[in-house]
């Protein structure tokens, strides 16, 4: 009796498919007859499994930004650590206001993620619901990362040099928001206009943070302006309030912000300054009303500062020019640190840019030619990657499939205007993308699947890596 390969279990056949099929053969074995074509057809596995081999680039789950409602609400599992807390002795910090005792019911459940609110997406053309199953297009994007297949578009072109112009993509609406000196823009990517504009007299805009279609949280100097997107009300708070003993002269501009909440009505919101404080306020949108919590003063200004994904703990970058532990992890219910990362940080590097690989896992890179893979349960730093040729990083983007595989590693270069990727389950360097002709720093950094957005000294740059011929019109921002 003759047994082919056709006689085997579908178990086993789609485990030889996943562990010893390469992706050229898989299309080939599509085309061979009707039971792999349907079987292939049927099972997404192997699919899933080649496209981890190659440098996915796909669309963040764990951002916690605007963009589509159906993977904002995704319940992800509770950060547990693992580890004893390290508070070194000699390290200095003092805590500056705290009420955090006397409103226990606002750093309670109300800010925790609750199973019964997902606001699934409705939009048929979303481009995660267009792309996040299509095994077949992903694969082929990852070709074209791999390849520099893409189109570049310049989508603004600034008259004179901006200052660090930040970027954030909305996906669910294609919309692509900026800043540009004090103003804080929204370009929709569909019709190539501009839909909104926030201007204010008081400073450049040195940090925002867009929450879904709710909240718009930024930072003029030392002034928080909170803005309701459904009412275009503003509300103001400067970072300096309530303390009583600032100099003359000293610099109080908040340098980092983020947001956390799935409550819609209520937020918990967390800032960073140049004059080394981190403060954590609550804002009700039903009585319209904003309440400091805490303020506690570490050792170094706070470049950078990122919730967990179920909003118990936060991490703060610093400058490091003062101690060898840039990297800080709070407990949002203490106004002090409970755990310092010694990742072995040069005195100075510091940390500008976090970003969550997963629920558990994050990237942390600085100023100098590195960044390190950290993991929040084991408190330890797993990985460090090295830049062959030295150059220094001032963006980062980190991308994560809908398995929370991520593989494609987005790294905005201090010079020549470079963007490289990393293959993070490789530990190598995949490929360098130039966005512009000109020598600039990369500022900012946004991507997605399909599209690099990226933002220079005079430009915003996008490369389109889906193939269509197709030109984006180019805004000239005259000012």
């Amino acid at each position: 009796m003759t047994i082919s390969i056709l006689d085997l279990p579908n178990e086993i056949l789609i485990d030889i498919f996943c562990r010893y099929v390469s992706i050229k053969d898989l299309c080939r074995l599509k085309q061979v007859c009707r039971t792999f074509y349907i079987k292939l057809n049927n099972y997404t596995l192997p699919w899933k499994k080649a496209l981890t081999r190659l440098t996915n680039v796909s669309f963040s789950q764990l951002k916690n930004a605007a963009g589509c409602p159906s993977f904002e609400n995704i319940r992800h599992d509770s950060t547990i650590l693992s580890h004893p807390l390290h508070l070194p002795a000699d390290y200095h910090y003092e805590t500056l206001y705290d009420r955090s005792n006397d409103f226990p019911h606002l750093l309670s459940n109300d800010y925790r993620p609750s199973l019964n609110d997902l606001n699934l997406c409705s939009k048929f053309d979303c481009d995660i619901n267009r792309t996040i199953n299509n095994y077949y297009y992903l694969i082929s994007l990852a070709y074209k990362w791999n390849k520099q297949n893409n189109i570049n578009n310049i989508l603004i072109k600034f008259i004179r040099r901006a200052q660090t112009s930040l970027l954030q993509y909305d996906e669910h609406n294609h919309q692509l928001w900026f800043t540009f000196d004090n103003t804080l823009r929204c370009l929709n990517l569909h019709t190539n206009h501009i839909d909104y504009s926030h201007r204010f007299n008081h400073d450049d805009i040195l940090c925002y943070k867009i929450y879904n279609d709710h909240l718009i949280c930024l930072a003029n100097g030392d002034l928080l302006r909170i803005i309701c997107r459904r009412t275009n009300e503003i509300y103001s708070c400067y970072n300096n309030q309530n303390l009583q003993h600032i100099l003359p002269g000293e610099r109080h501009d908040i340098l980092s912000l983020d947001i956390y909440s799935n409550d819609k009505e209520r937020y918990l919101i967390l800032n960073g300054s140049r004059d080394h404080t981190v403060s954590m306020r609550t804002f009700d949108m039903s009585r319209q009303f904003n309440q400091l919590i805490w303020r506690t003063q570490v050792d170094d200004r706070v470049l950078c500062s990122r919730f967990t994904n179920d909003g118990q703990y936060f991490l703060i970058g610093t400058g490091g020019t003062s101690s060898l532990y840039p990297l800080i992890l709070f407990n949002i219910e203490r106004a002090q640190p409970i755990h310092l990362y010694n990742a072995r940080y040069r005195l100075g590097a510091g940390v500008r840019c976090i970003e969550w690989v997963s629920s558990n896992v994050f990237i942390a890179a600085g100023f100098d030619s590195q960044f390190k893979e950290f993991d929040i349960r084991t408190g330890q730093c797993h990985y460090t990657f090295n830049d062959e040729f030295g150059n220094d990083y001032c963006s980062l983007a980190v991308s994560v499939d809908n398995n929370y595989i991520s593989n494609g590693i987005i790294l905005g270069g201090n010079h020549h205007s470079t963007v490289r990727l990393v293959n993070r389950t490789q530990r190598q360097l995949q490929n360098v993308l130039f966005v512009s002709k000109q020598s600039s720093p990369v500022h900012s950094l946004a991507v997605t699947s399909e599209y690099l957005f990226a933002s220079v000294d005079r430009s915003i740059v996008a490369l389109d890596f889906t193939g269509c011929n197709r030109q984006l019109q180019q805004i000239h921002l005259k000012f």
